[in-house]
Parts: structure tokens; C-alpha cells; sequence
């Protein structure tokens, strides 16, 4: 209730405005464009106070979580029965919204009534002028598609975004990962339990193994004829691969673009100059993801730590026994390493010669022991143990510093529990405590999957805005008109909706085939509502009445329109169903092309004459006197005919009687 008052005063303030100019107006106390500013805040208070209403009624209700609830008691989340079970639900809540939002704008009209009637009756009758205004059946019309607009917004907020459909076929690949350092040996005998326990599963078919030094790769294909689908297999296995001990185990992310890190589901990055700081970040926001019921074996996606000999110098017993930095560092090379190539001794032979590296034994240089003993040169001649000038230990540090931008970077990865879509995963990871109040130095930076997912959301959004615009503009300049190509253009939004109702009913994610198939719909919609408005221009041209031509225009360009709806429709049945193959691409799009060719073609028939009604009316009241205002040219001006000016004539050959008199007397 208190996410609900802020926006509901703050459409009170919109309404009490639009009060205010309207009763200046009414009163005589303002110039005439009181009229248009009053009329047109009421009609902006009327539309936001409907939006807002809605917009919150139903995010309230979706807080109740009702649905999901008995849903999740009846049956396992994803299924059949689940859905069922939660769309209806899901459904009453938005009709109930709806409800609420029509009749918050008969309640506003309804009490501006009453303000009115209380004023006077000079206030009441011009009250009663503007409410039949409001209560024509063509206003109404338009308010349908309004409310349908703002269903499709609805709709688009509630469906998870995911890049691409989740792609069945027959491969998958298991990433075994073990510390720096690990003999072949080692990591062939964990490869082949892993190997086993695949082997284990009836869907697998055959795997392969490839098995290098610290690290291994098994190929799985699957079975053809298996009950469980790839990404299903995947997702239940997750968390059984990674209790394998000393190895991390996991299936490489194969879903959608490449990228940095990008091997698992989900891919975090996190950038910053502190490593410590970074480093301190990145662990709590694990503990966090950890909490999450939607990801699975989340962790930092870094390299295995490679032990390693810590030997850190004491400057000040160093300086008092004269021993320098340059001696122990060559002391310590010497002994692990060998001396450097163009220091080493030489063993000549007839045609070259071999450097002669001399250095302790692997199993010399694994005791402390014998590194703690080692002499170290000092300045007055003699040696001193390198444990006495130096505190030795063993130690874990990185294989590789990872950047970004010359900063150092971390990314963390995880991978998503059965049943969850990379959209929702990231909606509950982007709510993290850590993330949202990130500490200064450290950012985060968009990467993998997730930077192309962004890239294609923005291109997405311009390419729709300029292909509505470059349509608008050839209807304006094939129509010599403006208005009707308007009408033409607010048809666009009743194409969206019926398909993604669709698309939100079976349970499906908003992808890229749903918005390639909505970039279909606006291409049919806008040709429906073409053959009903050229039709009617053609008909009011021939001299017909407007309500017969517009009547006309729905009766005999209906047929096209359902036909082709039909048509088109019927081809995309097979491609909905996607009965052969992997139809992850296809199903999404003919879903929602089936969905709003249905649904927009009602809304098409009912909407765009009703509002070509009304956009006729108000272009001929308005139209001469922005004619006037703004165009230079005038209509039939191209049929005059063009009379070229006489040439001027000398004084003399002009009568006496046109010459203007001299002294005052008119000329005989």
C-alpha cells in the first residue's frame, strides 16, 4: 500500500491541474488556449491515472505470490499441471487490474462531474459538453486499445528474457579442472569416474575423453530416444558433478554467444585497481548467490591456485649482516631454477655449444629444509643461511593475473538449477546487497552472453523506432495527409499483445524468435489497417459520406483481411507445433505470430475505424488553420496559370491620357 500512494497522489496532483486549467477556462478568468491545455491535461490524467492503477494492482498482487503458491503445492514447478494451475490465476489477476484501472477512470470522471455540479450550472452544462464527449462509443473504442497497450507493457515486464531458446541436441561437454601441477596420471583416474558416473545415466549414449596434464574434456552424446531433454540432463547433473573432491567438475555452457568466462550459465564480472579489495568483493557475493535457490554451484571462475615456495627478505638483518637483495635473489635462482642461459658455463663441441645448468633436485626443492640451508654470499666474504635472513613457507598464489581494461578482473560463474530461466536467475542476482551497493573502486562491467544480450535489446529498440518512423513517413507522403498515417501508426500497438498473451500462456520466455516475430506482426497490422483507411479516403473522395465509407471500408475489406489472417496462420500451425527436429528457433516465432494475427485482427477491425473517425474530424478543424500557419503553398496553386510581367515602356509611347497629370488638372 505504500508503493501504491506515491503514484496515487501524484495522479491526484495531474487531475487537480487539469481541474484547475478546465475551470479557468469555464470561468472566463483565462485567454482561450486555457481550452486546449485544460482538455489535454484531462485527457493525460485520465490515461496515467488507468496506467498507473493498473501497473500497481497488479504488482501487488503479484507480491501475494498467490499463484506460485498453490501452484507449487499441487504440482512441480515447470510442469504441465503447473501451469494449469498458475496461468488462470496469473489471468483473473490481470483481468481483475484491468478492472481496477477502468473503472479508476470512471471514478475520475464521476467525480469531476460532481465538482461541476457543486461549482454551478454554468460549470454543469459545460461539464455535460465534455462527458459526451468522453461517453462516445468511438472514445471507447480507443480506450480498448489503450488498455490493450498497456496489457502488452504488462505482459512484457512479467515475461523472463532469455537471448536465445534452449537448443536440444544430442552433444554436451563436462570440464574437468584440476590444481596446476597435477600428474596425467592423476587426472585421467578422475576423468574416468566422471567418465563412470555419465555412464550411469540412461540418456548417454557415448563419452569421450580427452585427458591433458591438470585439466580433462569429455565429450558426451546422448541418445536420440531419451525422456530427459539436454539442458534437463544438464541441470540435474550439475550438482552431482560438483561434489567430485580435489577436481571441479562442471558441463560447459555451449548456449548462446562466446566471451570472456562465458563456459558457464551465468557469468558476473567484477573489475577494480585493489586486488584484495576485489578479491574480498567477489567471495561475498558468492556467500550471497550461494543463498539463491535459482543457481547451482556458484564460485569464483578463476584458475586453480598453484602451490608455491613464499620466501619473504628481512631488509633490516639483511643490511646489518651486508648481505644484498642481488645475492639472495641469484641464490634462490641458482638453486630452483639454474642459472640464467648467457651466464651458464659452456661444453663446446666441434658445432655448438651446451649451457651447463646446475641446480638441486625436484625433491630438494620441495623441502624447506634444504632451502632454509642454503648460503647466501655476503659483502665481507663469508655466507649466511637463507633461513636466517628470511621467512620461508609454503604458499598458494594465481597461474595467471586476468584484466580488463588495465584492471584487474574476477568473474564469478554459477550455474542454474533445473527449471530456471537465465532471465529470472538474473533478475534475483542483479537484487544482491554486494552487487547493488558495489564499494568504490571496484565496478561491474557486462560480459559474455550478457553484453551481447544488451547490444541486442538497444539495436532491437532503434530498429523498431526508425521502421515505424520510415513507414509514417511514406504513408505521409502517399496520403498528402497527416492524420490518418497516425491512425496507421497507433495500430502498431495492437499487434504485440495477442501474441505475447500466447507466448505468456504456454509458459514460453520473451527471446529473440518472439521479438523477430513481433517485427512480423507490425509489417501484417499495418497493411490491415492501410486496406481499411485507403479505402475509406477513396470512397469520402468519390463524395460518399464519412460514417457510409468508413462502413463500407469494414465490410468489404474485412474478407481480405480475415483471409489472409487465416492463411497466414494456418502456415504457422506447423511451425508452433514443431513436431520434427528441434523446433527451440521456430516455436517461439510462430507462437506469437499465430497469437497476435488472431487477436490484432479483431482489434484492427473494431479500433482503426473508430479512430479514423475521430482523426478525420479533427483534421478538418484543424487542418486549415495549421494550413494557414505553417504551409507556404496553398492547395491548387500548381493550376494557376503564370502571367510573366509586361516590359517596362519608354515615356513616349505612352498615350497622353495614362500620363499622370503635371499641374494638378487631370489630362485631356
Amino acid at each position: 500500500m505504500a508503493a501504491i500512494m506515491p503514484n496515487l497522489m501524484i495522479a491526484a496532483a495531474m487531475l487537480g491541474v487539469a481541474a484547475l486549467f478546465w475551470l479557468i477556462r469555464l470561468l472566463g478568468a483565462g485567454p482561450r488556449f486555457f481550452y486546449v491545455f485544460a482538455l489535454l491535461f484531462v485527457v493525460i490524467a485520465l490515461l496515467g491515472l488507468a496506467g498507473m492503477v493498473l501497473f500497481q494492482s497488479f504488482g501487488a498482487m503479484g507480491e501475494l505470490a498467490v499463484s506460485t503458491t498453490l501452484a507449487s503445492a499441487a504440482a512441480e514447478e515447470g510442469s504441465a499441471l503447473y501451469l494449469l494451475i498458475s496461468k488462470p490465476i496469473e489471468l483473473l489477476q490481470l483481468a481483475v487490474a484491468t478492472a481496477l484501472g477502468f473503472l479508476a477512470v470512471l471514478a475520475a470522471l464521476r467525480l469531476f462531474g460532481f465538482v461541476a455540479r457543486t461549482i454551478g450550472s454554468s460549470v454543469s452544462n459545460a461539464w455535460r459538453y465534455l462527458e459526451a464527449r468522453f461517453f462516445d462509443h468511438r472514445i471507447w473504442m480507443l480506450g480498448i486499445g489503450y488498455f490493450s497497450f498497456l496489457l502488452t507493457i504488462v505482459l512484457f515486464m512479467q515475461m523472463p528474457f532469455q537471448f536465445e531458446p534452449e537448443i536440444d541436441d544430442e552433444n554436451s561437454r563436462v570440464e574437468i579442472e584440476l590444481v596446476p601441477g597435477t600428474t596425467i596420471e592423476t587426472t585421467d583416474s578422475i576423468a574416468r569416474k566422471v567418465a563412470d558416473f555419465l555412464y550411469e545415466q540412461p540418456e548417454v549414449e557415448l563419452a569421450l575423453e580427452r585427458v591433458r596434464q591438470g585439466n580433462a574434456t569429455i565429450f558426451v552424446t546422448l541418445k536420440e530416444d531419451r525422456e530427459r531433454t539436454k539442458m534437463e540432463f544438464e541441470r540435474e547433473l550439475a550438482p552431482e558433478l560438483a561434489k567430485f573432491a580435489d577436481a571441479r567438475v562442471r558441463f560447459q555452457n555451449q548456449q548462446g554467444p562466446g566471451g570472456p568466462g562465458s563456459g558457464r550459465a551465468i557469468t558476473i564480472m567484477l573489475a577494480g585497481s585493489d586486488p584484495v579489495l576485489l578479491n574480498e568483493t567477489a567471495a561475498a557475493m558468492v556467500e550471497e548467490m550461494k543463498q539463491l535457490p535459482s543457481l547451482v554451484a556458484p564460485r569464483i571462475s578463476a584458475d586453480v591456485s598453484r602451490p608455491e615456495i613464499i620466501i619473504r627478505p628481512r631488509a633490516e638483518l639483511m643490511a646489518d649482516l651486508g648481505v644484498s637483495t642481488a645475492a639472495v635473489s641469484q641464490t634462490i635462482r641458482i638453486a630452483t631454477m639454474g642459472e640464467i642461459e648467457q651466464n651458464a658455463a659452456k661444453f663446446s663441441l666441434s658445432d655448438r655449444q651446451i649451457p651447463i645448468i646446475v641446480k638441486l633436485p625436484e625433491s630438494s626443492r620441495r623441502d624447506l629444509g634444504t632451502i632454509e640451508n642454503l648460503p647466501v654470499p655476503t659483502s665481507r666474504g663469508g655466507s649466511v643461511p637463507l633461513g636466517r635472513i628470511a621467512d620461508i613457507s609454503f604458499g598458494a598464489g594465481p597461474t595467471a593475473i586476468q584484466r580488463y581494461n588495465q584492471n584487474r578482473r574476477v568473474l564469478i560463474g554459477a550455474d542454474l538449477a533445473e527449471g530456471v530461466l537465465r532471465g529470472s536467475a538474473m533478475e534475483d542476482i542483479n537484487k544482491l546487497s554486494t552487487l547493488a551497493d558495489l564499494p568504490p573502486g571496484v565496478i561491474r562491467d557486462s560480459v559474455g552472453t550478457e553484453a551481447v544480450e544488451q547490444e541486442l535489446q538497444e539495436n532491437f529498440f532503434v530498429a523498431l523506432i526508425a521502421g515505424v518512423l520510415l513507414v509514417f513517413a511514406v504513408l505521409v507522403l502517399l496520403y498528402k495527409r497527416l492524420m490518418s498515417p497516425l491512425v496507421n501508426m497507433t495500430s502498431l500497438a495492437l499487434a504485440p499483445l495477442g501474441g505475447l498473451f500466447l507466448v505468456w500462456t504456454v509458459g514460453q520466455a520473451n527471446s529473440m524468435p518472439v521479438l523477430i516475430g513481433i517485427l512480423l506482426l507490425l509489417g501484417i497490422v499495418s497493411k490491415n489497417s492501410i486496406l481499411l483507411i485507403d479505402f475509406a479516403i477513396e470512397e469520402m473522395a468519390k463524395g460518399t459520406p464519412k460514417l457510409d465509407a468508413i462502413m463500407d471500408a469494414g465490410h468489404k475489406r474485412a474478407q481480405p483481411i480475415v483471409m489472409t489472417t487465416v492463411a497466414m496462420t494456418a502456415g504457422m500451425v506447423p511451425v508452433a507445433l514443431s513436431l520434427s527436429g528441434d523446433g527451440a528457433w521456430r516455436q517461439p516465432m510462430g507462437v506469437v505470430v499465430i497469437g497476435g494475427l488472431i487477436l490484432s485482427t479483431v482489434l484492427t477491425l473494431l479500433i482503426v475505424p473508430a479512430g479514423f473517425s475521430l482523426a478525420d474530424g479533427v483534421e478538418k478543424r484543424l487542418g486549415p488553420w495549421l494550413r494557414s500557419k505553417f504551409l507556404t503553398y496553398r492547395p491548387g496553386d500548381d493550376k494557376q496559370t503564370f502571367t510573366p510581367p509586361a516590359e517596362p515602356q519608354p515615356a513616349s509611347a505612352i498615350p497622353a491620357s495614362k500620363l499622370p497629370p503635371t499641374d494638378g488638372h487631370p489630362a485631356e
